[in-house]
């Protein structure tokens, strides 16, 4: 048979395979590939871990309170990474026991020997699934602590630039303080000194210059003199 009419056979038979039609057959048909989502790219949830999603989710963002679009991605991260271990876990968890039920010899339920060997041999004829588990939670593991660095990181920059940010503004304001505190107490101005040069020398005549050196003049407060 030629390879052209091994195309056409194909395409013909392609004809006559449409897939799942309804929206229940599309939703497992999508699920075909799925072996355990402990590695994928996206979080893939089963119904019954939706709820314990939801909850951690809500759980982690209130305890990092992202105020940034990276921070946001990092706690998700973080959400997933927690979520997949706790898949691993249950998977663990249904492995030996699934193990252990099938490994039990009949009549010998209540034989606590008995549980311990099963056990024993689920875990040899599941081996490389548990081998392959904890390399998994190892993997996961190393990726959360790494996001929860990286979030603590950028937060702590965060916090530090707008600490910053608050000291300048106050010390802005300070120096405006200041500035207006020093233009209240100044020499008199060109205008003014007449009328100052004036009150001094009255001052003087009154009190006398015995009582007033030549240099009372510099001692005197600043601002103009008024004469009663």
């Amino acid at each position: 048979m030629t390879a052209s009419v091994r195309a056409e056979i194909n395409r013909n038979n392609a004809k006559n395979s449409t897939g799942p039609t309804s929206e229940k057959g599309k939703q497992i048909a999508a699920m075909n590939g799925l072996k355990h989502g402990l590695t994928g790219q996206r979080m893939i949830l089963q119904p019954h871990e939706a709820d314990a999603y939801r909850r951690i989710g809500a759980a982690f963002h209130a305890q990092y309170k992202p105020q940034t679009e990276i921070e946001s991605q990092l706690v998700q991260h973080i959400v997933d990474c927690n979520m997949r271990l706790n898949r691993a876990a249950a998977i663990d968890n249904n492995l030996l026991n699934i193990g252990i039920a099938e490994n039990m010899r009949e009549g010998r339920g209540d034989d606590v020997t008995e549980k311990v060997r099963a056990q024993t041999r689920a875990w040899v004829s599941q081996e490389n699934s548990f081998d392959k588990l904890s390399r998994y939670e190892g993997r996961i593991s190393r990726q959360l602590f790494q996001y929860i660095r990286e979030l603590e990181r950028i937060q702590n920059l965060r916090k530090s630039q707008e600490i910053a940010t608050k000291e300048a503004s106050q010390a802005a304001n300070s120096n405006g303080d200041n500035h207006k505190l020093a233009s209240s107490c100044k020499t008199p101005s060109p205008n003014q000194m007449p009328r100052f040069l004036t009150a001094v020398s009255a001052v003087s005549a009154d009190i006398g210059p015995a009582l007033l050196p030549e240099s009372s003049a510099a001692t005197i407060a600043c601002g103009p003199v008024r004469i009663a």
